[in-house]
């Protein structure tokens, strides 16, 4: 009887371990945004990511971040695809903001390491900056490893206006 039971668990716990490692996930976001103003803030969005050999799909609509002031991070990660999952994104309006000085955005969209694959559909994606000392880093359905990534983008911009600023995109990329 005990040993019935020793398998019972182990067969459990081996089942939610398969199912967890091949989830799906499907994401529809619309009109979501994160807003800050002040010194030293940080925002973070993890929307739809893929690991292990996950599949997600995002379906996403004006979804934005916004700070004002200084010093401070954001970061958006959206639908990124990592070992031999797999990504599906469409996404309309995404933008990134800031006013201030000395502030950094980085926007990752549907990039894919590993064996993963990655399926980007992008309308109308920015960031935009105003002040001094100021970056971006915006990647877009970049693959590495053996990975494999197909991109569909239009209008996609980086904007800065103010003083020592720097602008980093990377879009359609194979390493």
């Amino acid at each position: 009887m005990k040993f019935s039971k020793i398998a019972l668990a182990v067969f459990a716990a081996t089942g939610f371990g398969v199912a967890f490692a091949q989830s799906t996930t499907n994401v529809d976001l619309i009109d979501a945004s994160q807003n800050q103003s002040g010194a030293l803030n940080r925002q973070d969005s993890f929307i739809g990511n893929a690991s292990g050999s996950a599949k997600s799909n995002v379906f996403a609509v004006d979804v934005s971040q916004n700070q004002s002031g200084a010093l401070n991070s954001q970061q958006l990660n959206m639908g990124n695809a990592t070992g031999s999952s797999k990504s599906n994104v469409f996404a309309v309006g995404t933008t990134q903001n800031q006013s201030g000085a000395l502030n950094s955005q980085t926007m990752n969209m549907g990039n894919t390491s590993g064996s993963g694959q990655s399926n980007v559909f992008a309308v109308a994606t920015s960031q935009n900056q105003s002040g001094a000392l100021n970056s971006q880093t915006m990647n877009m359905g970049n693959a590495s490893g053996s990975g494999k990534s197909n991109v569909f983008a239009v209008s996609t911009s980086q904007n800065q206006s103010g003083a020592l600023n720097e602008q980093s995109m990377n879009v359609g990329n194979a390493q």
